[in-house]
């Protein structure tokens, strides 16, 4: 029985350290000497949704936590945020065949599979020198963020992302 079951713990345990993000850095930037930050502001005229104002609290708070203050005036660096359209075909309903054949005489049967087309965003994270105006960092999240999510369970994926991305910040040049 145990057998059995340790290929499918160890499965599982390789899931588990999968990384949910991938991150990618310019490697001579001095990123040990960001003092301050600041959130890129949206357009005057679009609306801020509730997504963004949960993505900023993450972003605050994941800023706190490494030390690096936020300030409006001549702020080190601009982290600026968006949530990339995306869209998948999930093929589903029955794929089921069958047949029956004697020499060169067969029959088969196969029911049609249907692809619906699900949209999703990607979250992605970019910091730029405000010296160079260059992205110096990005991260971006390999998870579906999706509308049919409920409000805790955004809540929840934005702060895990965010933490995940944050999570080797700053980066080595052995990352």
């Amino acid at each position: 029985m145990s057998a059995r079951i340790f290929p499918i713990f160890f499965v599982l345990l390789l899931a588990g350290c999968a990384k949910s993000v991938y991150t990618d850095f310019d490697q001579q930037f001095p990123y040990q000497e960001i003092e301050t930050y600041d959130i890129a502001a949206k357009s005057s005229t679009s609306p801020i949704s509730l997504d963004d104002s949960r993505i900023e609290r993450a972003l605050e708070r994941e800023m706190a936590i490494k030390g690096i203050e936020e300030a409006k005036v001549a702020p080190n660096v601009t982290l600026r945020y968006f949530v990339q359209p995306k869209t998948e075909a999930v093929a589903y309903g029955p794929s089921f065949s069958f047949g029956y054949g004697t020499g060169r005489f067969g029959a088969r049967y196969e029911t049609p599979v249907r692809i619906e087309e699900r949209d999703y965003g990607q979250l992605v994270v970019e910091m730029v020198d405000n010296q160079s105006n260059q992205v110096v960092w990005r991260a971006v999240s390999k998870r579906k963020l999706t509308d049919s999510m409920t409000p805790s369970s955004k809540n929840e994926f934005i702060n895990e992302q965010v933490k995940d991305m944050f999570a080797n910040f700053p980066p080595s040049n052995g990352e």
